[in-house]
């Protein structure tokens, strides 16, 4: 149902019996923060006018590892020395090292150089390190000798002062790294008390020169999603965001995944690994949090989505491997390194309410099901899609992904606020044997449920495998309608309800589909690049189509997220791996991958769309209710937002928050 989407982190523990134990925290945060009607059924597309783009300069550092490298020892004129892990420099006995590191053209595409660095690594240090020439090209490390080296070229680059044992020098070596080519350099000793520096054979300690790029985008365009503000969140070690919802009293729920510790907002939890629940206020600030932390490393839970209803109860559903135990018992114990579905409400404070849990089989060859996302309804159900292949019990009749249990097909499911099994129902593979997944659901005020997805031939209309689709069913899982959008390959991977009963869809299309009276085509972009393209649209209440488009260039994109406002308007991501125009002019670099972030009216007009830094990992977006996006990643490098700097703690991936006004 919300606009969050994370496919990835399930890994790092193994499967037996444990409990998992809850910590705790309350308070608020003490850190500062950084600064309508249903849409009428009709034309397939809308333009926006072009708004004028703010430009913004970036930059990166790229690393070429150095190609040669070997040194000279005076005393034996005619002994080579390559292929050894130290590169040796020293005054007496006189020794000296040559290496060598070139790039071609293709590195500064659309780019500009604006400095470089060459950087080695100290294992034995020196009170006076050496300095660093230009030298010749007529030289090669299995045949370097004294007597051979080449000559240097021009003064010294660099000079080092006191080196330090295991440890990183880097001399600048902007002033002659100016354009793509071969550049060979010598280390000559100033002094008597010499350096061993790590060579090109110690892999993860090599000499290295790096190189900064720097490229001029457009980041923004259309009126509108000003940065409110921003947090970061986690702390030492790895975190990992698994789903975001939004609270109908306000502010925003997560769920995050940690390995060691993990700092949320409130205390520092320090146990070894488990998953998190926290609670922030419409600003950002942290509310509480609470950590379910699995006793053994043979237990994993890892959410996949979460909604809350609307008394403020938390639901979920994700994969666990072993016998976890949230509070109530422990769950069916699984095979060892084999995942179930699980599913498990919280109380408006975090706190364990219920958990069940299930597990796939298959007879011959191994089963699986994955939970990809749920939602609930005004009673506070849980309703919860996804794929799986073998046979499901879920609580009701047992559900087959085929007739003979191959391939994967798509699960729908509905329980009671208490747990208990509703109903449940499967879509089975295509009759050609493709697969049939449910990736998103959502529901409408009256209750009935809408799944998108992918559909294998055959079924929900679709005519062939992977067709993206859209479905409804009624409150008591009652099939009401599907619009397969035939003639394209790809799926439907967010759904947002509407005002009037309608649903808004996004997802990923190649190809062609016709919809209100108008074929959508992908872009083709140039090879290695499929001509896969981003969609968004609304449909009616019935199925009907209201609007679509897609949304992409020359390039691979996806629209990776989706959030709807009481108004209808609609808050999407998009992953772009170029240059995008989402319908307010050009955003973006050529080359680099990276998110963007839109905003788009009931009726499917551009209001402002933004690029956001390319080390931003993963992003999923809601829609607050005032008509703001909240956006929500991951990132594990120094990130730029609006022009200020975010580093991560100890080098670790942390997570980051973000508020765009309307």
């Amino acid at each position: 149902m919300s606009g969050w989407k994370v496919w990835k982190h399930v890994g790092r523990v193994a499967g037996a019996t444990a409990g998992l134990m809850l910590l705790t925290h309350c308070g608020a945060a003490g850190e500062s923060a950084a600064p309508g009607a249903a849409p009428e059924e009709g034309t397939a597309k809308q333009e926006a006018t072009q708004d004028s783009c703010v430009p913004v300069t970036r930059s990166f550092e790229h690393r070429v590892y150095i190609s040669e490298d070997a040194y000279a020892v005076e005393a034996e004129p005619n002994a080579t020395h390559e292929g050894e892990e130290t590169l040796l420099v020293d005054g007496s006995p006189r020794m000296e090292a040559y290496l060598r590191a070139s790039f071609d053209a293709e590195i500064l595409q659309n780019v500009t150089l604006t400095g470089a660095r060459l950087r080695l690594y100290a294992t034995d240090g020196s009170t006076d390190g050496p300095a660093l020439y230009r030298a010749g090209s007529s030289w090669s490390a299995d045949t370097l000798t004294w007597n051979n080296r080449p000559a240097l070229m021009g003064g010294a680059l660099g000079d080092l002062g006191a080196v330090g044992n295991h440890t990183y020098v880097e001399y600048d070596v902007s002033s002659v790294v100016t354009a793509p080519g071969t550049y060979d350099f010598a280390l000559i000793p100033t002094g008597g008390n010499g350096v061993d520096f790590a060579s090109g054979e110690r892999s993860s300690l090599e000499p290295q020169l790096i190189l900064t790029l720097s490229w001029t985008q457009c980041e923004r365009q259309g009126t509108g999603g000003d940065l409110a503000w921003t947090w970061t969140r986690g702390g030492a070690d790895e975190q990992y965001l698994n789903g975001m919802a939004m609270h109908p009293q306000g502010g925003f729920v997560v769920a995050s995944r940690y390995y060691g510790q993990t700092h949320l907002g409130g205390q520092t939890f320090t146990t070894q690994h488990g998953f998190a629940l926290a609670r922030y206020d419409a600003n950002g600030a942290h509310q509480w949090s609470r950590v379910h932390v699995p006793t053994s490393f043979d237990i994993q839970v890892s959410p996949s989505s979460l909604v809350v209803t609307p008394l403020g109860n938390i639901l979920m559903v994700g994969s666990y491997m072993g016998a976890p135990d949230f509070g109530g018992g422990p769950l069916p114990a699984t095979a060892p390194y084999k995942y179930a579905l699980f599913i498990a409400k919280f109380s408006p404070n975090g706190d364990f309410v219920w958990a069940r849990g299930f597990i796939p089989s298959r007879a011959a060859g191994e089963a699986h099901v994955v939970a990809r996302d749920l939602t609930t309804d005004a009673n506070g159900s849980l309703i919860v899609t996804g794929h799986f292949g073998g046979a499901l019990n879920l609580g009701g009749e047992v559900l087959r992904s085929s007739e003979d249990l191959s391939g994967s097909g798509l699960f729908l499911a509905k329980f009671s606020w208490e747990g208990e099994h509703l109903w449940s129902r499967a879509v089975p593979v295509g009759t050609n044997g493709g697969a049939t997944w449910g990736w998103s659901v959502a529901t409408s005020a009256d209750g009935r449920i809408f799944v998108g997805g992918e559909a294998g031939a055959g079924r929900l209309g679709a005519t062939q495998s992977r067709t993206p689709f859209v479905a409804a069913y009624g409150p008591e899982g009652t099939p009401l309608w599907s619009r397969a959008f035939n003639g394209s390959v790809g799926y439907v991977g967010s759904l947002a309800p509407v005002p009037g009963g309608g649903v808004a869809f996004a997802g990923q299309f190649e190809g062609s589909f016709s919809f209100a009276g108008t074929t959508i085509t992908s872009l083709h972009g140039t090879e290695p690049w499929p001509g896969v393209d981003g969609m968004l649209g609304v449909l009616s209440p019935t199925g009907g189509d209201t609007w679509a488009k897609g949304l992409g260039d020359a390039g691979y994109e996806t629209a990776s997220g989706l959030a709807s406002d009481p108004s209808g308007n609609l808050s999407v991501v998009l992953r772009t791996n170029g240059p995008v125009d989402l319908g307010g002019g050009v955003l973006g670099h050529p080359t680099q991958n990276t998110h963007a972030v839109a905003r788009f009216t009931a009726s499917g007009a551009h209001r402002w769309s933004r690029v956001m830094d390319s080390r931003i990992e993963t992003l999923g977006v809601l829609a607050a209710p005032d008509g703001s996006t909240v956006a929500a990643g991951e990132f594990r490098y120094p990130i730029t937002v609006d022009g200020t700097s975010h580093a991560p703690a100890d080098h670790e991936t942390d997570l980051l928050f973000l508020k765009f006004g309307p």
